[in-house]
């Protein structure tokens, strides 16, 4: 596996002073403020079953317009958090659950597993002539391949949005629904022949579009996980590129020693 470090950025979930300044940082205002009201539920500054100021009281406090406080509580309600109700207000209905690690697959039966357990949304399905050159190892390509995109949530959390891309004969095999629903990976285990399979983790920071999918401020740490797999003749089957929310992920393996002479 190779890494590489992410730029610094600022740390959105360490703030707890209702007085921050929010033109410091360069995530999206309404992140930065969900991010730090959720810091409030945890932290028992808002507590469950309370009834929180009102917008246009939030919007007065931090310096923004209403509706971009609006947009933070959405976010908020969206989680499962806070209820809103036109006549009464927006009241705490629950803490953010315990932090879940998500553990970074080291065997080819880990990243099998990986994805169980988790709902996901499927948000891009087309055929195309080549995986992108950015993306390609070096490797032999197959004549076309499906590209597939999907956003996998843990509860209501995002967690991981996974790029891949499958050789368009082993999508041929299969139902189509069956392939909209499953992960990928499943069927390369099942109808190829795998020569070769690599994996490498780098971390890098959330761009616009992934600090949206992922619910989190631009910079933010990710984790990205890339695999490919080579059938019997050399040929790239599968491709993926995983991108994982940093504040979830862990890896564990255990170190080996070498024996010693006695």
């Amino acid at each position: 596996m190779t890494f590489s470090a992410p730029p610094e950025a600022p740390s959105l979930a360490e703030l707890a002073d209702p007085m921050v300044d929010l033109s410091t940082t360069y995530a999206p205002i309404y992140l930065q403020l969900s991010t730090l009201f959720r810091r409030f539920i945890v932290r028992n500054q808002w507590t469950v079953g309370e009834r929180i100021p009102n917008q246009e009281a939030l919007a007065a406090q931090f310096g923004v317009n209403p509706a971009t406080v609006r947009k933070a509580i959405s976010a908020l309600e969206t989680e499962g958090l806070v209820k809103c109700s036109r006549r009464r207000g927006t009241f705490v209905i629950a803490k953010p659950p315990d932090a879940h690690w998500y553990d970074i697959a080291t065997s080819w039966s880990a990243a099998l597993r990986a994805y169980d357990g988790l709902a996901f949304k499927l948000l891009d399905d087309k055929d195309v002539k080549e995986i992108p050159s950015r993306l390609r190892a070096a490797g032999s390509s197959a004549r076309r391949y499906r590209r597939l995109r999907r956003l996998y949530r843990r509860g209501r959390v995002p967690l991981i949005v996974e790029d891949n891309y499958l050789d368009d004969r082993i999508c041929q095999k299969v139902d189509r629904a069956e392939l909209r629903n499953t992960p990928s990976i499943k069927f390369v285990d099942r109808l190829v022949r795998i020569k070769r399979a690599d994996q490498t983790l780098r971390f890098g920071i959330a761009d616009g579009e992934m600090s949206q999918l992922l619910n989190v401020p631009l910079n933010a740490p990710l984790a990205i996980v890339h695999l490919s797999v080579d059938d019997e003749h050399s040929l790239r089957s599968f491709e993926s590129t995983a991108y994982i929310r940093g504040d979830t992920i862990r890896m564990f393996e255990p170190i080996s020693f070498a024996k010693r002479a006695k």
